[in-house]
This record gives structure tokens, C-alpha cells and sequence, in this order.
């Protein structure tokens, strides 16, 4: 038969391992953003145009965006090895049409290759967290991006 003392003892190992379990989190944390619900993003659709064009480095103009479904950003994404890149600049958009759209860049960029993507904003309303919550709008598997040349005069 037990003692007391290896009954207490018992209970308090138990207790603990029962906290342990009980603390530990399953909210995301700013490393692990939460991810987008498929049903969100599936529910936002859109399109942009966007051509190429000369500029200070400072802005690119992206011509006509349309979002359904949300309001949304635009995103310049740089060109790396002909794929877009980091993020350079970004701009937020209402849901529907808008036209003319200048997007002030992060800082001055040079000539080259850059990508006016499409991204919904599905997190903090107004604040662009990407990667995170603010991902690229599709239109059926196809990323909503265009890629232009930027001449910087």
C-alpha cells in the first residue's frame, strides 16, 4: 500500500505534466503567422494591368486593378532570376475598380525588371503583412501579377 508521502508526490509530478500540457499555446506567433482560411482567399478574386514605363525609381503606376471580394493591396515585387522577388514597395486598394494606382517604392530602385501583384488583405485590416496573412490573389491557379520594365531616368 502507498504512503502518503509517495500519493502527494504522485499527484504533484501528475499536476504538473497536467499544467505543461495545459500551457502550451496553439495561437500563432509573429514567426508563425496564422494562416489565410482557404474559403477567404478562394472568395477574392481580381485582376491588374500595368505596363512598362519610365519613372524617377521612386513609383511605379500600375494603370487599372480591380478586386472582388475584399479590398486588397498592390504589391512591387522586385525581379529575381525572372521570378518576383522581394517586396520593394506596396500600396492599398478598395474593393472594386481603381485606376492610376502609384505605388510609393520602400526606397529608390534602379532599371529593371519588376512585378505589380495582386494581394488580398486578410489580416490586420490596412497594415500589408506579407508573407502572413496577405497573400497573392489568383484567378483560377494563375497568381493576379504582371511582369514590367521599369526604365529609371
Amino acid at each position: 500500500m502507498p504512503t502518503t508521502r509517495s500519493s502527494i508526490v504522485g499527484l504533484a509530478v501528475l499536476g504538473v505534466v497536467a499544467l505543461g500540457a495545459c500551457s502550451s499555446s496553439t495561437k500563432p506567433t509573429a514567426a508563425t503567422p496564422a494562416p489565410v482560411p482557404a474559403a477567404a482567399a478562394a472568395n477574392v478574386s481580381g485582376s491588374l494591368d500595368a505596363a512598362d514605363q519610365s519613372s524617377d525609381g521612386k513609383t511605379i503606376t500600375v494603370k487599372t486593378v480591380n478586386i472582388k471580394g475584399g479590398s486588397g493591396f498592390i504589391a512591387i515585387h522586385a525581379d529575381l532570376s525572372g521570378k518576383p522577388g522581394p517586396v520593394v514597395g506596396h500600396a492599398a486598394i478598395p474593393e472594386g475598380d481603381s485606376s492610376n494606382v502609384v505605388i510609393k517604392l520602400d526606397s529608390p530602385v534602379a532599371t529593371g525588371a519588376y512585378w505589380p501583384m495582386l494581394h488580398l488583405d486578410a489580416g490586420k485590416i490596412g497594415t500589408y503583412e506579407f508573407p502572413g496573412p496577405d497573400v497573392p490573389v489568383k484567378s483560377g491557379s494563375d497568381i493576379v501579377m504582371k511582369k514590367i520594365t521599369l526604365t529609371v531616368s
